[in-house]
């Protein structure tokens, strides 16, 4: 007998202490764990509250609490169809308004007392992600528990708790999207499946059981292969691309039945399982079915029909094993024969059944074959984890002590007889979910789970392997090589992953609020849905209940919103207004030539191809980052997405990097554009405002050119190489004028005309229909040179335009020019336009902004409130001749809001008289415009 324990037998009550301490020491500390999960994910709620309102982080969390307030206004009934997205089209949910909503909808409902306000159900989806998060954790537990004793299923709980990453950032309050209760039901389905096969496996159930019905031996195998299926089925209803948990498990069955039959073991015990929980998978997700098609991103045949082949192959398997048993094949024949006719069974599909093989195949590659789509590359959670440094900051060294033990019972399947069923799934399960992470990124929040449950059996078997018992005594080297165990696992979380303080800092992000002003503006100073023009009057009922339908009919005075697809669920629930693009990726056939188009006319064709006859796109909506190039910037742009979207063009058409060497201060990155970036319609609206606009002196300028997978990269010049007046290292050159500009070019091949900030190299037109109406007080560079007008986000407005016709010089051009102010910023600026008199003298332009009455057309009337209104007339000018001599032109007139909007067909006049130009006051026709940018205040 050892020391400890004579000291032990001498001390009953320290030794009663102990055994109670040994039994119930992990409830003390799972609370603890628990309570310290719960507490990071909140600690930051606060700051999700602005000005009392509740903001959430990102994009999707918007439409999540739209289809949330919907079931509490129908409770239990979910959204079956919503035009307020996807115009012209509306749209169906999808995976939106499933069992994350129903559940965020009935606790608000519990917590209004029945009748929750808007900021109660608001508050409630705010701490959902937090609370679901925290959750995660019991199932971990109990998984980590089963394989690993309780020891186990504390490290794995201590893992998940201190792991930072995809989970932690999915989970923390006001990321309310339905990520984390994917991650939750999950966790719960592969458990309930560990479950029933560990109890199949005990009450070794058989097929002639159910013939003589013995209820008594197959209870417990049925009910909880039944419970399994009910939480893989509502795992599938949180979220119907869930299909690859039936794809994990049907790998896992497959190997499973196999290993069985070669170790000499009846593979029937499992096979009945698996093919209970894949009927009830199947029923219950049936029940689910909104669409009548086999899709992965709606609830459509696709899950049952999938639960059901897994189903019918597992009793495939238990059939044939019995067949070869009585035929006393060879142990092998029997996994040779299953994969031929896998194979035989894949090669007819792909022959009989075509666009049923590409679906799936297509879709296995791009969740676990790391291949990945152009357009798919644009979405950041769908990005291939590239630096597997990621999971080491995220989880520590528990990465390789999961892998330790995902090896350890791998091999134990192998080679072991009487390997648990269990194990083999946390590996399968393990192993597909990493292949998902590498493929695309959004799965990291998924691999939390299976890596703190592996690091909690390694940890747990360390100990039963150093027979760490009481009843033996305690070594001192027995709790020191304990502790340096869950030491090499935990501290390594603490020095790689986020702290609980960086944790607490997040917030609902700067663009939210950027487009959050210019979104209520829009609210307020636009026409509501249905009240479009004057003779609108079709209400669109904003949480109404609309049949499932493909194509919904819009009527007259109903109309869109076109943005980039980010923003479409901050237009539909912020503004209340229909967007023809969303974060489904829906009308991203629409927003991405629109935003490219390279003239007016290819814009304006691409919204009348899908506009209806009595329902137009009005408004169009754009923010900084949509207009930037720069990856370099703090929110990185997001121009180059719209490209990945058209066929046959790519972002590299419209900008180049440079990567800088500058001496002492290693490589930096910047961007320069070429003159198609100046004329796509997203570039002349966010930066022009539609105006024309002209080339600058402005010279981007590399030496030491060189190509290295089509960036170029500039070598700093010595101060003998840098002209005089001109700082060292500089790529981008300021000119006096053009003409110095043009020389300097077509002396240095390593330079280009314009192509930085507001410079294009060539000129830009001016386009006729589309107005600045309003925008966002905040600015996304208040003090940057290179956006001299950066308000967050401007609204745009769709109009006919006003037809002006005028009387000058015969032959010549003539500019107009009108100053208009913005009161959100309080900067003016200048719409400019040019056209070209005939022999007679006579013009004609169309031109979108008016210069007054602009009280007469407001939301009253169906038409937009305008913010942005005109400080000037229209002012016009030209250089031609008069009695022989070189003479100005000049004249002025006003462009009603009625004319500009269509509802005045009166024709603006103008008729230009003869100025005297001073000697030395003339310039060349390419530079000589009215109203300066000087002149204009433009914040230059």
């Amino acid at each position: 007998m050892s020391q400890s324990r004579g000291y032990l037998d001498d001390n009953p009550e320290l030794e009663s202490a102990l055994e109670w301490a040994e039994r119930w020491y992990h409830v003390p500390v799972l609370l603890v764990l628990l309570g310290f999960m719960l507490w990071n994910r909140v600690q930051s709620w606060e700051n999700f509250i602005v000005d009392g309102e509740v903001l959430f982080s990102g994009n999707d969390a918007w439409y999540h609490y739209r289809s949330t307030q919907y079931v509490v206004n129908n409770w239990p009934a979910t959204m079956p169809f919503d035009p307020w997205t996807a115009f012209p089209y509306g749209t169906s949910n999808g995976q939106f308004g499933t069992l994350f909503d129903q559940i965020v909808a009935t606790v608000a409902l519990i917590v209004g007392l029945g009748s929750p306000s808007e900021q109660t159900v608001a508050m409630t989806l705010l701490f959902a992600p937090a609370v679901l998060g925290t959750l995660v954790a019991i199932p971990t537990y109990l998984m980590g528990r089963r394989l690993g004793g309780r020891l186990g299923g504390v490290t794995a709980v201590t893992v998940m708790a201190f792991s930072t990453g995809w989970l932690l950032r999915r989970s923390l309050v006001g990321f309310s999207d339905h990520h984390v209760a994917e991650a939750l039901f999950q966790a719960l389905g592969v458990l309930g499946v560990m479950v029933a096969v560990s109890v199949a496996a005990r009450d070794k159930p058989i097929y002639e059981q159910f013939i003589e019905r013995d209820v008594d031996a197959l209870r417990d195998t049925i009910s909880w292969s039944m419970l399994a299926g009910v939480a893989i089925a509502m795992y599938l209803w949180v979220w119907p691309p869930g299909v690859l948990l039936l794809g994990i498990l049907g790998v896992f069955f497959l190997i499973r039945l196999c290993l069985e039959y070669v170790h000499d073991s009846s593979p029937e015990h499992t096979a009945i399982a698996g093919a209970i929980t894949m009927a009830t998978t199947a029923v219950v997700s049936a029940s689910r079915i909104t669409v009548l098609e086999i899709t992965a991103t709606s609830q459509s045949l696709l899950q049952p029909g999938l639960a059901v082949a897994v189903g019918l192959g597992c009793v495939f398997m238990a059939w044939l094993a019995r067949f070869m048993e009585q035929r006393e094949y060879g142990r092998y024949v029997y996994p040779a024969t299953v994969f031929a006719i896998l194979a035989v069974g894949a090669i007819l599909m792909a022959v009989l059944t075509p666009n049923l093989w590409n679906f799936l195949t297509r879709n296995v590659m791009r969740v676990v074959g790391f291949t990945i789509s152009e357009t798919a590359g644009t979405v950041g959670e769908a990005a291939p984890l590239r630096d597997a440094g990621v999971l080491f900051e995220a989880h520590g060294f528990a990465v390789i002590v999961a892998a330790i033990g995902g090896l350890f019972l791998l091999g134990k399947q192998f080679l072991s007889d009487d390997a648990p069923a269990e194990e083999l799934l946390v590996v399968v399960w393990a192993l597909f979910i990493l292949l998902a992470t590498f493929t695309q990124q959004r799965f990291a929040y998924y691999l939390a789970a299976p890596i703190a449950v592996l690091s909690g059996l390694v940890v747990g078997r360390f100990v039963h392997w150093f027979d760490f018992s009481a009843d033996d005594g305690v070594e001192y080297y027995q709790v020191m090589t304990i502790l340096t165990v869950l030491l090499v696992i935990v501290v390594p979380l603490f020095a790689f992953g986020t702290t609980p303080v960086e944790a607490g800092s997040t917030g609902p992000g700067p663009s939210i609020q950027g487009w959050d002003e210019s979104l209520q503006w829009m609210e307020e100073n636009t026409p509501a849905e249905g009240a479009y023009g004057s003779g609108g009057d079709a209400t669109l009922d904003y949480y109404g209940t609309y049949e499932q339908q493909e194509d919904f009919d819009y009527q007259e005075g109903q109309y869109g919103v076109l943005s980039w697809w980010d923003y479409g669920h901050w237009i539909t629930t912020r503004a209340e207004r229909v967007p023809n693009a969303n974060p489904f990726q829906q009308g991203t056939d629409t927003a991405a030539p629109f935003l490219i188009a390279q003239n007016e006319t290819q814009a304006n064709n691409i919204l009348d191809s899908t506009d209806e006859d009595d329902a137009k796109t009005r408004y169009v909506a754009v923010d900084w980052r949509m207009a930037e190039t720069n990856g370099n910037q703090p929110y990185r742009g997001k121009f180059f997405a719209p490209p990945a979207f058209v066929d046959g063009v790519q972002a590299s058409d419209y900008y180049s990097m440079l990567y800088v060497q500058s001496q002492g201060s290693g490589v930096r990155q910047v961007t320069f554009q070429k003159q198609a970036y100046y004329e796509t319609t997203v570039t002349r609206l966010y930066r022009f405002h539609g105006s024309a606009a002209e080339p600058q002196p402005v010279v981007v300028d590399w030496e030491n050119k060189q190509t290295r997978q089509g960036a170029q990269y500039r070598g700093a010049p010595t101060s003998e190489e840098e002209p005089e007046g001109q700082q060292q290292g500089r790529i981008v050159r300021q000119f006096q004028s053009m003409e110095q500009a043009r020389q300097y070019v077509e002396q240095d091949a390593t330079s280009q005309l314009g192509g930085y900030g507001d410079a294009p190299s060539e000129r830009v037109p001016a386009m006729e229909h589309y107005r600045l109406v309003g925008s966002s007080e905040t600015e996304a560079f208040p003090n940057s040179p290179q956006y001299q007008h950066s308000a967050w986000t401007k609204i745009f407005e769709r109009v006919p335009g006003a037809t002006v016709e005028g009387t000058g010089p015969a032959n010549t051009t003539v500019r107009a020019a009108v100053q208009m102010r913005n009161p959100a910023t309080n900067k003016t600026f200048v719409y400019r336009q040019r056209t070209q008199t005939d022999q007679n003298g006579n013009f004609e332009m169309t031109v979108p902004y008016s210069t007054t009455g602009y009280g007469d057309w407001g939301t009253d009337e169906g038409y937009t409130n305008v913010s942005v209104r005109a400080e000037t007339q229209y002012q016009f000018t030209a250089v031609g001749t008069n009695n022989g001599e070189r003479t100005g032109f000049t004249g002025t007139t006003e462009v009603t809001e009625g004319q500009v909007i269509g509802e005045d067909d009166a024709t603006a006049t103008v008729e230009l008289e003869p100025i005297s130009i001073q000697q030395g006051n003339e310039t060349s026709g390419e530079s000589r415009e009215p109203m300066t940018e000087g002149a204009a205040e433009a914040g230059a």
